[in-house]
């Protein structure tokens, strides 16, 4: 297996594990078991819960088009790190402190896809044009 298959393989198992323990902490949070640092009221609270859901259930169904280099995993999982380090600095300045640890692997998993975009965008670009009907 070539590096940069076994690094791609690695992210998305990495991403994989993140985006489950959002859900995990989005089940926590609505069975009571894991609470605030400090009170807040409903709809903070449900803000919080329901992004930890969308975020780990979204990134799930990306994860698929990021590891087959598809347009859509690329500009879908860079929707959800931008939307995951926007929502954690605002839970991070307005509801507690430990959600500044989300920003880190949002962050490293964005940084990845930045850093291959070139590999998305020209397998795009090639499946484009494989599709695309025959010139008159």
């Amino acid at each position: 297996m070539q590096r940069k298959k076994i690094l791609l393989v690695l992210v998305v198992l990495f991403a994989a594990m993140y985006y489950v323990m959002r859900i995990g902490i989005f089940y926590l949070g609505t069975t009571g078991e894991m609470a605030f640092e400090e009170e807040q009221s409903q709809f903070e609270e449900e803000v919080v819960s329901y992004s930890f859901l969308g975020i780990g259930a979204a990134g799930l169904l990306l994860l698929p088009g990021v590891y087959l280099l598809k347009s859509w995993g690329f500009w879908g999982t860079i929707a959800v790190s931008i939307y995951t380090i926007v929502f954690d600095i605002w839970a991070w300045v307005l509801v507690q402190s430990s959600a500044a640890a989300g920003i880190i692997p949002a962050a490293a998993i964005m940084g990845y896809l930045l850093l291959t975009r070139q590999e998305y965008l020209t397998a795009s670009t090639k499946s484009a044009v494989k599709t695309a009907p025959p010139a008159r």
